[in-house]
């Protein structure tokens, strides 16, 4: 359940890449806490840091989201992503996520060739490199989320038309990821009132967490900013909640 929902923001996207205007910088820390109901369930946190990547400067973020107090005793999660992508354009390089959820564990790394069009993913429970099929407008979970946090007002506030972009998140492949603006909102936070822009990710496959394909509401900062300020998710049973802290 934890994995669904501790980066659900993630993965965000837009059009074009010639038309973006960054609005984060290394050194930028956002921290959530994700709580079900009344408990706090786990943290989160997203951290920017400057890189050197096979020559061209990067940005490494890291992504860290783990449960604590009671659930901790219950179903003891430890994930750990990074992202790294070009500055100029956002562009994913390398892709890593460990993973420790209950019994569930897994290592991998994906590293993106775009002169063969191929991403090259190594996991911890095969010896052999895999391969899949990429476009030059790919993104991964993370790197998905400040493409979208740099783009024009203009590509996004339409709520007639979804936002679509191919992701790659597994040894899966790439797959459509859909995103569609909601409206404006001002939400109280512990910050004081925000005024926020609404958007919905699309979920092709609900499974057993979700019972609606449009479950997951995400309120971002309606300013070039574009920080997340909180996540809901509405499950089988009740809500999951996760705020900027």
């Amino acid at each position: 359940m934890y994995k669904f929902f501790l980066f659900p923001f993630l993965g965000l996207f837009g059009y074009g890449q010639e038309v973006l205007n960054p609005s984060f910088k290394s050194g930028e820390i956002l921290e959530f806490k994700v709580h079900y109901g009344l408990l706090n369930t786990s943290l989160s946190s997203l951290t920017v840091k400057d890189t050197l990547f096979n020559g061209t400067p990067s940005y490494f973020v890291k992504a860290h989201g783990e449960t604590t107090g009671l659930a901790k005793l219950f179903f003891e999660v430890d994930d750990n992503y990074y992202s790294i992508f070009s500055k100029d354009s956002i562009k994913p390089l390398e892709f890593y996520r460990d993973v420790h959820e209950g019994k569930y564990e897994i290592t991998q790394k994906i590293n993106f060739d775009y002169n063969t069009k191929k991403a090259l993913i190594d996991l911890s429970t095969i010896p052999e490199t895999l391969q899949r099929n990429i476009t030059d407008e790919i993104q991964d979970i993370i790197s998905g989320f400040y493409f979208f946090r740099s783009l024009p007002e203009k590509e996004l506030l339409n709520k007639d038309i979804p936002f679509e972009i191919p992701m790659i998140y597994n040894s899966d492949g790439a797959f459509t990821f859909k995103l569609r603006y909601d409206g404006d909102e001002e939400i109280e936070t512990i910050f004081g009132s925000i005024n926020c822009s609404r958007f919905k990710p699309y979920l092709p496959s609900i499974g057993r967490i979700f019972n609606d394909p449009n479950a997951i509401t995400i309120w971002v900062t309606k300013d070039a900013n574009r920080i997340p300020v909180k996540v809901k998710a509405k499950i089988v049973v009740g809500n999951i909640t996760a705020d900027l802290q």
